[in-house]
């Protein structure tokens, strides 16, 4: 008998601590959550992947970026079904890479009119397959089927700006050149006083450097955000909501990065022995500081051939 009890307390407690374990795992995975941040204005804060704007008017909804499957598009079209009926009409891609463009065809099958600048567009359809293969540890840890993905490129595209009313609200998209990378896509909202940053702002976090064609373009564009006196809120790509105040510290860390790799380059420094040496200290505490060695090495490329092999 005191078998049988202990053993079915055995049981209630491994029943137990499988559910505690299988909740934290939903937790962990789905760390996103969809916030009103200014008058018909929401921010989707995705904790482990990349966030998402919605505007959502009277008139229609408008959405910049959708995230990093077919799947998590359709989550983002059920949360905002909870604050808006109107139809979805405008998206927006603030640039290629697939975490901000792969969750574009549950939007098409809705009629959504997809906007970029002209350089995105161009590198969406050029890097589809190394876009769709670095997504693959994504995919399998969140159990997304690779064969729902498929590519949207835009039905409109800009050069600099372009503007697009809806519902008595404005959103200008502005491309001020290249950044982490060509077509970088920047978008204001006039009535919240509030921009939206593609991957060239993060707030205390080290970006991608793999794919940008002048660090000294990205910080010359930074310093023109942190001067923009109509911007009180910044809703990045990556990370919470931030500031024009943030933005100088990022620029500034490019800049000692850029410099700190330079020298081991001029001095004749290894790339391998660059990467066992340059440790970036004074980083360990910014998100992402794990890109370090990737950061090194993609710099190296740079400042050697002037090329970005991503893209060859």
């Amino acid at each position: 008998m005191k078998r049988q009890r202990a053993l079915g307390c055995f049981i209630s407690i491994a029943l137990a601590t499988l559910s505690l374990l299988s909740a934290a795992a939903r937790a962990e995975e789905r760390r996103a959550e969809l916030r009103q941040v200014a008058p018909d204005l929401y921010f989707l804060f995705d904790f482990d992947s990349s966030n998402a704007v919605v505007l959502a008017t009277d008139e229609g909804v408008l959405v910049i970026d959708t995230r990093q499957h077919p799947r998590d598009g359709q989550d983002l079209i059920d949360r905002i079904r909870k604050i808006s009926d109107k139809p979805i009409k405008w998206v927006i891609n603030s640039h290629f890479h697939g975490d901000h463009q792969l969750g574009n065809p549950p939007f098409k099958t809705l009629g959504a009119t997809f906007v970029a600048q002209r350089e995105t567009a161009a590198l969406m359809q050029k890097t589809w397959p190394k876009e769709l293969a670095r997504r693959q540890a994504f995919f399998k840890k969140h159990n997304f089927d690779p064969a729902e993905t498929r590519l949207i490129l835009p039905d409109v595209t800009f050069d600099s700006q372009l503007t697009i009313r809806l519902g008595g609200r404005e959103a200008v998209l502005m491309y001020l050149g290249p950044g982490q990378q060509a077509g970088d896509t920047f978008v204001y909202f006039p009535h919240a006083r509030t921009l939206f940053t593609p991957g060239a702002f993060a707030k205390h976090s080290m970006p991608n450097m793999n794919f940008t064609p002048s660090v000294d373009n990205w910080i010359k564009l930074l310093d023109q955000v942190a001067h923009m006196e109509n911007v009180d809120r910044i809703l990045p790509a990556h990370g919470d909501v931030a500031s024009r105040a943030d933005v100088p510290e990022l620029a500034a860390m490019l800049a000692d990065e850029y410099a700190t790799v330079k020298a081991a380059v001029d001095k004749g420094t290894s790339v391998d022995e660059a990467v066992r040496t340059l440790t970036l200290d004074q980083y360990k505490g910014w998100r992402n500081y794990a890109r370090r060695e990737q950061e090194i090495r993609a710099l190296y490329e740079l400042i050697k051939t002037g090329k970005r092999s991503y893209f060859e």
